[in-house]
């Protein structure tokens, strides 16, 4: 069966809806990788702190550091019961990379593929896209997530990495502490507190595929420290194919501010940051007048957006704190598709406190409103153009601990309320079993939600004309669906955490994990219609007919054999399970992968060989995503640092070395073309004063 050209692109946005074009005129529609000494936990569970060098800390230090996210309180990451895995301020600086998604590659469990020069889609354990539904991004707190598509704009995402102190990774459901949408994992980006970041800072990155530049000073106010700082990042061209430039270059600048007061028993934390943006996002064209001899709308997109977040803590004499945290956000895009709009305010108040010798209770209300607005373009809207709502949530949880602190039984709930979806109830349940000081033992069982996105409930998108075999012109709708369900999750999970003498560890995670409610395209059957004037119809409405199940394994080590030499690794298994309601006519669904690849790893080694040198190589294996058509690759990085005295550094970076081009993700659901990401060289020089 031959396919037209506006069938691919059909299929490469929105997926189902190209069979619905050719069957409009024939209506039928590795083997697992030995995990070697990768046993790299540079995270895990064990991370650095903000002031220390994570080489210089011992298994035991690791443990002990503390992380926030798993339980919305500083406890041990090492006696988290949950699959955490946590990227260093060490390992940022290390890398080379100059992008959240890219460092998000050496966490196990997380799939991260770039789409083109300036798009990204990141997920945890399966279902990715270019806005991944199922994920909860945060920065120090501020949720990243959008209503129209459920996802984040990785692309306005333009942060300061020397200033990020941790990049949490939760895996799996934690609703039961974040609320809805967490659905498979939270990532929190948590940066340095500004008395780690005095005096001033420049940093240059040139290279063929990219270049950075940021400034950052930092100083003392009154009794509190600030920081203030400025970034300029361009993209350059991707390929469609080695050699041909894909005409998606991106730049974007971002300034913001921080500022930190501390006087005991009380703490207040402001800042902000406005970003400005201009890209070109490899859009199909939907412009019928066009569409024939410009099939990708050659058209720049802007972005701009601010935000302005403010945390007050009071910690009292027995220990207990309560904090209460507000932000606003505000951004709009002009992209080819159509103009979007966004207004947030949130508050969010939470206590943590002991009850007697053997309980921990943590507690929590919020409220969020967002207003949201979408101008479409060329057959595109969303149904009603501008929406406001209101969210209400709370939560609970209580740890209790047993047999002389080795046994620890969380249980936790969440309950929230929106204008939309009304009300859900999102709990969980976790046991930690500290075996001995060097073994750790975890399971846990939760059921998340994630409600239906404004592109789910009132998608309106009208094909451009094209040919039929009928003679007349054939023209695809797709609908959504005002009544789209809460999708589901249920997840078991389980895990082993231990300390192989004193230079090695490792995390092992298995889990399972039943959807309900899924997203499917139901095609309706091509009909003839006379008005407005003689054409071929075929209608998309989106529905929620597919279930399916998950499992996987997830490793992560670390290996110092010596002192100045530090190995760090991580694998992933992944599998999905379809099952298609019997009334379903979605030609894809039953084949559902998750679009993730069924096998992952990494590996990373760090060398000093003098005091004065760091050597970095890592290398980043995906596997096949055969629903996307994606092919396997292998991505070999390594970075040289040169350090000529503490305040200047110089570090020779290379990404993709051994391989001219590769693609990793396709466009499907998406409405863009994906291109191949190249190899680049580039050179970072970086003065403190």
């Amino acid at each position: 069966m031959t396919t037209c050209n506006l069938c691919r692109i059909a299929h490469a946005s929105c997926g189902t809806q190209a069979y619905a074009c050719c069957m409009s005129s024939n209506y039928s529609g590795q083997t697992l990788v030995a995990l070697l000494c990768l046993m790299a936990l540079p995270s895990s569970g064990f991370a650095q702190g903000p002031a220390r060098d994570v080489s210089d800390l011992s298994l035991e230090d690791l443990m002990k550091i503390e992380i926030t996210s798993a339980s919305r309180k500083e406890q041990p990451a090492g006696d988290a019961a949950a699959a955490v895995f946590v990227i260093t301020h060490d390992d940022i600086r290390r890398s080379g990379m100059t992008t959240i998604p890219d460092l998000l590659r050496m966490a196990p469990g997380v799939q991260v593929a770039q789409m083109n020069s300036n798009k990204w889609a990141v997920t945890v354990r399966g279902f990715n896209s270019l806005y991944a539904n199922k994920l909860l991004v945060l920065v120090d707190g501020r949720s990243l997530y959008n209503r129209v598509f459920a996802g984040v704009f990785w692309d306005t995402e333009d942060l300061l990495l020397d200033d990020i102190d941790r990049i949490e990774v939760i895996r799996g459901p934690s609703a039961a502490m974040w609320g809805a949408n967490a659905v498979n994992g939270v990532i929190n980006i948590v940066t340095k507190a500004t008395s780690d970041t005095q005096g001033a800072l420049v940093r240059v990155d040139a290279g063929g595929f990219g270049q950075q530049g940021a400034l950052r000073y930092g100083g003392k106010i009154g009794t509190g420290n600030y920081r203030v700082y400025s970034q300029w990042t361009g993209r350059s061209e991707s390929l469609i194919e080695p050699g041909t430039r894909a005409n998606d270059a991106s730049h974007s600048t971002t300034t913001g501010f921080r500022a930190d007061w501390t006087t005991k028993p009380n703490a207040l934390m402001v800042e902000g940051d406005f970003t400005a943006g201009q890209m070109r996002g490899m859009w199909f064209n939907l412009d019928p007048l066009t569409i024939a001899s410009e099939p990708v709308a050659n058209v720049p997109s802007d972005s701009q957006g601010g935000h302005l977040l403010g945390r007050w803590t009071h910690t009292s004499k027995t220990g207990g704190s309560l904090q209460v945290q507000s932000f606003v956000d505000m951004a709009g895009r002009q992209e080819t598709l159509g103009d979007y709009d966004r207004k947030v305010f949130d508050i969010d108040s939470q206590y943590h406190t002991a009850l007697g010798a053997r309980q921990d209770l943590v507690a929590g209300i919020g409220y969020r409103f967002i207003g949201e607005k979408v101008t479409g373009h060329f057959g595109f809207s969303l149904e009603p153009a501008e929406d406001s709502s209101s969210l209400f949530t709370a939560f609970i949880q209580d740890e209790v601990s047993l047999f002389r602190n080795r046994l620890a039984v969380t249980l936790g709930t969440q309950v929230q309320h929106d204008e939309v979806s009304g009300a859900g109830v999102q709990p969980s349940a976790r046991v930690l079993w500290k075996v001995n000081p060097r073994q750790r033992i975890w399971a846990a069982t939760s059921r998340a939600l994630r409600t239906p996105s404004l592109y789910e409930r009132g998608i309106r998108l009208t094909y451009p004309p094209a040919p039929h075999p009928s003679g007349l012109p054939l023209v695809i709708s797709v609908f959504g669906n005002a009544e789209a369900k809460t999708e589901t999750l249920v997840d078991a999970e389980a895990g082993y955490r231990v300390e192989i003498g004193a230079a090695a560890s490792i995390d092992v995670t298995g889990f399972v994990g039943s959807y309900e409610h899924l997203r499917t395209s139901e095609p309706g059957t091509p009909v003839v219609e006379f008005v407005p004037s003689p054409r071929v119809l075929v209608t998309t409405h989106l529905a929620n007919q597919l279930a399916a199940t998950t499992r996987g394994l997830e490793v992560a080590g670390h290996w110092t054999p010596v002192s100045d030499w530090r190995l760090d690794g991580s694998y992933t298994a992944f599998h999905v399970s379809p099952h298609l309601a019997p009334a379903s006519l979605d030609p894809l669904a039953a084949s559902e992968e998750g679009n993730a690849p069924r096998m992952q790893w990494h590996v990373r080694s760090s060398f000093s060989p003098v005091d004065r040198a760091t050597l970095t190589a890592a290398i980043f294996h995906a596997g096949r995503i055969r629903q996307l058509l994606v092919n396997a690759y292998t991505r070999t990085d390594v970075s040289a640092e040169w350090r000529f005295n503490r305040r200047l550094s110089a570090t020779a970076i290379g990404q993709n070395l051994f391989d001219a081009a590769h693609a990793e993700f396709a466009g499907r659901g998406s409405f863009l073309l994906s291109t191949q990401v190249p190899r680049s060289v580039s050179v970072r020089l970086r003065w403190k004063l």
